[in-house]
């Protein structure tokens, strides 16, 4: 007999706007993410599971309702044909120009910061994963001053205190396609997609998490590139995080860098570098692994 398909659906929040070239060939960055996911899906070649994704607009004010989450009462497959109906295993968060920390100029961040925190301490069947500045929220939701302590989550009875910093880089921007060395604790958890244990990856950005003391137990930092020390952040069941671009392709970076140097009046040096580092896309890039990750633990809940 045919084991029921599992119906895996990822809220992907969009932060943010794709530049204007961008969006008009690309879509927004939800668009874009449910591509990647389903073409990493099929490569796994997994029957025994279909990706389905809604978008929401977390700079308009729009967040998944908690009653759409999924807990382990709910159901794990369903005869309805509406996306909908399926409970949110998965929830994604895009790349933003935005910084973690600039709540001030950007009102909606600190409503989606506690939205993280609540999911990660009373849905740990929900997987969260970010992307770039989704990765640098994480880091500043999760284990921030004050990170959440519930039964499920952490409490090493060590004093209370920031575990990481979110902050502006001291090299400043890392972009291109970069060499992220991923680290054994992170390789052990998925050996057989990480045989070469790295992985090419665009990048764009500015900012940086930095560690301050021991992350809590069982957190661990994925990897570090020469310019980037945390290139990612894993909490096996729940949380993964990349700070480069998954999503991207050279054009997609390309296109966003020069729209960035505009806007913000790079020095013409600097984006030559950087739009050389970005390549031509025949170059080694590993989103889809990446992105076949990100489904892995979605998938095994």
């Amino acid at each position: 007999m045919t084991p029921p398909t599992k119906h895996l659906h990822i809220a992907i929040l969009d932060t943010d706007v794709p530049v204007p070239t961008v969006y008009a060939r690309r879509g927004l960055y939800s668009s874009q993410f449910r591509h990647l996911l389903r073409a990493a899906a099929a490569t796994i070649n997994n029957a025994d599971y279909e990706i389905h994704t809604t978008a929401f607009d977390v700079v308009g004010g729009e967040l998944p309702a908690y009653g759409s989450l999924y807990t382990t009462k709910s159901p794990e497959t369903t005869d309805a044909v509406n996306p909908l109906s399926y409970p949110i295993t998965g929830i994604l968060i895009t790349g933003s120009s935005a910084a973690a920390y600039a709540t001030t100029l950007y009102p909606w961040i600190d409503p989606l910061t506690e939205f993280l925190r609540t999911v990660h301490a009373q849905y740990p069947a929900v997987r969260v994963f970010g992307s770039c500045f989704g990765h640098q929220l994480i880091a500043r939701a999760l284990l921030s001053s004050n990170p959440p302590k519930t039964d499920h989550v952490w409490d090493d009875g060590r004093e209370a205190g920031p575990y990481v910093a979110v902050e502006p880089a001291p090299g400043g921007r890392e972009v291109g396609l970069k060499t992220v060395t991923l680290f054994p604790e992170f390789v052990g958890r998925f050996p057989e997609a990480f045989a070469r244990r790295r992985w090419e990856m665009q990048m764009i950005h500015g900012d940086h998490v930095r560690i301050l003391r021991p992350l809590p137990q069982d957190w661990c930092v994925i990897g570090r590139s020469e310019e980037c020390a945390v290139q990612g952040l894993y909490w096996p069941g729940q949380v993964l995080s990349y700070q480069g671009h998954f999503e991207f392709d050279a054009e997609v970076n390309r296109e966003t860098c020069l729209e960035f140097a505009r806007r913000e009046n790079w020095s013409g040096e600097d984006v030559g570098r950087w739009v050389q580092a970005i390549g031509d896309g025949t170059q080694r890039n590993d989103a889809e692994g990446a992105a076949e990750v990100v489904e892995i633990p979605i998938s095994h809940r």
